[in-house]
């Protein structure tokens, strides 16, 4: 997977967040056939993503009922929350 200026091995169920305005391209470089399925976000949702997730090679540690509710907060007009 090519995303901008970076370039990763991606396995099956693997998430690829594309940053707007991002050249990507793929290459299958495996036997089996792959799909995708791409999700475009509203204005606001990139930087939710980046202050929600886990940097590469960061340990991925939940996150508290208290930063979730500040994320939801910070982020309400980006993200529509529904719980399970």
């Amino acid at each position: 997977m090519h995303v901008g200026d970076l370039v990763r091995d991606v396995h099956a169920g693997a998430i690829v967040f594309i940053p707007a305005g991002t050249w990507i391209s793929v290459s299958n470089i495996g036997p089996d056939p792959i799909s995708s399925v791409a999700m475009f976000s509203a204005p606001g949702f990139e930087e939710f993503m980046r202050a929600a997730c886990v940097r590469e090679g960061e340990k991925n540690v939940p996150l508290s009922k208290a930063e979730n509710d500040e994320l939801m907060k910070d982020y309400m007009d980006a993200v529509v929350y529904k719980e399970a």
